[in-house]
């Protein structure tokens, strides 16, 4: 579907036309990027480090907001495969409560990417798979494969490699600030019935150390991802772990067990700086803060789909690269501080079951708040018209 190394979708690179803008990473907000700036017009490459398909530690869902944006960038078709949900089920403990909510849709990240690279070949888009790229401060993207290397000069780039992406080391100003409190991401794909989970529904609990959800995959497995303080996992393992934090909800502990269990670096960061001369950084490759029921992967699509268009933009007026930090705010932060609250309630064992009592208790102002996590949200995008 997409082949590997440089000769993907067209000729050598060092006889090939130079891009005018290159896209780092072909995950969700990469493969945004790269579809919106070659919809723009602009001749677009997208280089991406691993081979696919590949799965990834992820929730794997997909919130209002996401699903929205997709079928604003066009790329509607590529959830039609994916499980609808529909209900949340929160537990603490002994304490929980089902809450009803258009959770979006889960789509497995081996699926929804492979999808999504296969959008960008359609439209046009050069793409790279096994190719590393890095950023020098000339800004010029050096790329290599299998042993070869080659020089791109884009007119604009997009950083969306990820919590772990290398592409802008040498760029002092771009670095890391890491939350103190920050947990490590964990998941695994479970056989189907491994867990005590009803079709549409995601699983939530709360534990000491963390929570980890579940969800039915569209193949009918199931998805586990956990925000886990390090030194939880260290004592106990990941297996051990999230056997028991899952408690009575685990039908296969023989699965479990078995399962590989795959961590990420630290989740709740930031970037300190989100655009340079040339350069606009996006989706988890710009910050990240521990997610709630898909909107991680919202907010990756979103601003990949609004960091593409302003590259396309960037060909013809290069200075425009100063408005993508706000833009980016306008975007994410009331979401982004939101999560950054809830990830803190779900901290306090007291909050959580005083917000369980009161979802029994009063299920309709459960489901009302719940609507507005992940809703859909207009466009910011300089010079577009809002989505209705």
């Amino acid at each position: 579907m997409t082949g590997h190394g440089p000769s993907t979708h067209s000729s050598d690179p060092d006889h090939a036309p130079s891009p005018d803008v290159v896209v780092i990473g072909a995950g969700p907000a990469g493969c945004l990027a790269a579809i919106s700036a070659r919809r723009s017009g602009a001749r677009v490459t997208l280089l991406e480090r691993a081979h696919f398909p590949r799965e990834k530690v992820c929730g794997c869902c997909i919130a209002p907001r996401g699903v929205a944006v997709l079928a604003d960038a066009g790329l509607g078709h590529v959830l039609t495969g994916a499980a609808r949900l529909s209900s949340v089920r929160l537990a603490s403990r002994r304490t929980w409560a089902r809450i009803e909510r258009d959770s979006g849709v889960a789509l497995s990240r081996g699926a929804f990417d492979a999808l999504l690279v296969r959008a960008a070949l359609e439209r046009g888009v050069q793409v790279m798979h096994g190719t590393s790229a890095t950023i020098g401060t000339d800004g010029q993207v050096r790329a290599s494969c299998d042993g070869a290397s080659w020089t791109l000069r884009p007119a604009a780039c997009v950083v969306a490699d990820g919590l772990s992406g290398r592409s802008l080391d040498e760029h002092p100003g771009v670095s890391w600030r890491v939350s103190r409190t920050s947990r490590i991401g964990l998941g695994a794909i479970l056989p189907p019935g491994s867990i005590d989970l009803g079709r549409g529904e995601v699983l939530m609990r709360v534990e000491t150390g963390g929570y980890v959800g579940a969800v039915h995959l569209e193949d009918g497995r199931i998805d586990v991802a956990a925000a886990i303080d390090h030194e939880v996992l260290r004592s106990n393992g990941p297996a051990r772990a999230m056997l028991g934090w899952l408690g009575d909800s685990v039908r296969n502990r023989s699965a479990i067990e078995a399962a590989r269990w795959t961590g990420t670096p630290w989740l709740t960061r930031q970037r300190t700086s989100l655009a340079l001369p040339g350069i606009l950084v996006a989706g988890d490759a710009a910050g990240y803060v521990e997610p709630f029921t898909g909107e991680g992967m919202s907010w990756a699509l979103a601003s990949g789909h609004a960091a593409g268009c302003l590259a396309a933009t960037m060909v013809q007026d290069p200075g425009c690269w100063v408005a993508w930090p706000a833009v980016w705010r306008d975007m994410l932060k009331h979401d982004r501080w939101r999560c950054r609250l809830v990830a803190q309630l779900l901290r306090s064992p007291r909050s959580v079951h005083a917000a369980l009592v009161l979802a029994r208790w009063w299920p309709t102002l459960a489901a009302r708040l719940a609507r507005t996590i992940g809703r859909p949200r207009p466009s910011t995008m300089p010079g577009q018209e809002p989505t209705p």
